[in-house]
């Protein structure tokens, strides 16, 4: 099946994504390399081509662009003093370190601090979201070029356990989406000036879900969920075009694409939602399958190959058929996960929170290929680049060696 989640980058030419993990789960969002020769055997010291400490607390993604690998953190005694900083992707020492400063302090999850939302990059700009509703784009040098204080012009985030959510690009576009208790939004910014292109309010309240942009015969859609349901808005408007409704009260996976289907996962299961141009409540006509005996809290769904893998929290992953929800295997992977999982070169990579990262043979039967104790807790995603993985730690930034340099 072709898969209708769209680059970040969908206007500039594929070529210019090559090798970059420009984002949350990578170039489609989804958590999927087209790369070969990724590691599967590694330990601490083993294959690993460089780790440096890092500063302050942060779960955000490592995100890679050509010879840089940006980072996000916060610190102090309201985690208000917020950090970017770049490290060099062969060696991994520092760069540059940008600080900025928080407007609004708020609720947080004490291992992300105010740095929970992945950055994103068109290789010209860095665009960062903070906890403390601060919205900034650095060049690629780490010079400011615009910063804009969302909770002064919206609101406090009023979101329990902080903010979660990552911004994204879509063409010249950024998009943040912002649900918490007080008033919640879609957002979108023209990424070069920061300035709104429109902004859509949401009939949701908590939630941490990052939303995904797919292409579809009547144009690009941002599809998010969020309290009781998944809401697809006019990636040029912001118009809402269709709902469905089944999803958790406060939902923190995100969507991801394959094909002409949308997978949704919450609490209350994981469903598939068919994209054919219908607007309006697609409950009833649009929900191919819906299964309820798999219900992640945290980590998001990963589909590949035609088969979507859905971690829970306390280490068991069901595998089901694309198209049909039906059941594959099932089976226990350890202790607890709150990373969203990779996948790419026949295999996926979920990383445990007590630091184990399991690699998992893709397809039909069950294999467990390699346990790697990292020995230090892992919440954050994975990012993979040029046959490397970049893997933030409670204290360190690994580089794993895949491909020879």
């Amino acid at each position: 099946m072709r898969r209708t989640a769209i680059p970040v980058l969908f206007l500039a030419p594929a070529l210019a994504l090559a090798g970059n993990w420009p984002g949350w789960r990578g170039p489609d969002a989804d958590g999927l390399t087209a790369e070969t020769g990724l590691p599967v055997h590694w330990s601490r010291t083993q294959n690993v081509r460089w780790k440096v400490p890092t500063r302050g607390v942060g779960v955000s993604s490592p995100v890679v662009w050509g010879d840089r690998v940006f980072l996000t953190a916060s610190e102090g005694r309201l985690n208000d003093q917020l950090h970017v900083y770049c490290h060099h992707r062969a060696d991994g020492r520092l760069l540059w370190h940008t600080r900025l400063f928080g407007s609004a302090p708020t609720d947080l999850y004490a291992p992300g601090g105010m740095a929970v939302p992945t950055p994103a990059t068109d290789g010209e700009r860095l665009y960062c979201l903070f906890g403390t509703g601060d919205l900034a784009c650095l060049d690629l040098d780490g010079r400011p070029v615009w910063i804009r204080s969302l909770a002064e012009e919206y609101g406090p985030f009023r979101n329990r356990w902080g903010m979660g959510t990552s911004p994204i690009l879509v063409g010249d576009l950024l998009i943040v989406q912002v649900d918490h208790w007080s008033r919640s939004y879609l957002l979108a910014v023209e990424a070069r000036t920061g300035t709104n292109r429109w902004k859509t309010d949401r009939a949701a309240a908590v939630n941490w879900s990052s939303p995904l942009a797919v292409r579809t015969k009547a144009g690009v859609q941002l599809v998010t969920i969020g309290t009781h349901r998944a809401d697809a808005y006019d990636a040029r408007t912001g118009k809402e075009l269709w709902h469905v409704t089944g999803l958790h009260q406060q939902c923190i996976p995100s969507p991801v694409a394959e094909g002409d289907l949308v997978f949704l996962a919450s609490g209350e299961g994981a469903l598939a939602v068919r994209l054919d141009g219908k607007t309006g409540d697609l409950t009833g006509s649009n929900v191919v399958w819906r299964n309820r005996k798999t219900a992640p809290f945290v980590p998001s769904p990963t589909v590949y190959r035609g088969l979507v893998y859905i971690p829970g929290d306390k280490g068991v992953v069901t595998c089901v058929d694309g198209a049909t929800g039906r059941q594959v295997w099932k089976e226990r992977l350890g202790e607890q996960y709150h990373a969203s999982a990779v996948a790419g070169d026949g295999k996926l990579y979920f990383a445990s929170k007590e630091g184990v990262v399991r690699v998992v043979a893709a397809g039909p039967e069950f294999r467990v290929l390699a346990e790697n104790d990292m020995g230090e807790q892992l919440i954050a995603s994975l990012a993979v680049s040029d046959g490397d993985l970049f893997i933030r730690g409670a204290k360190h930034l690994f580089c794993i060696g895949g491909k020879a340099p």
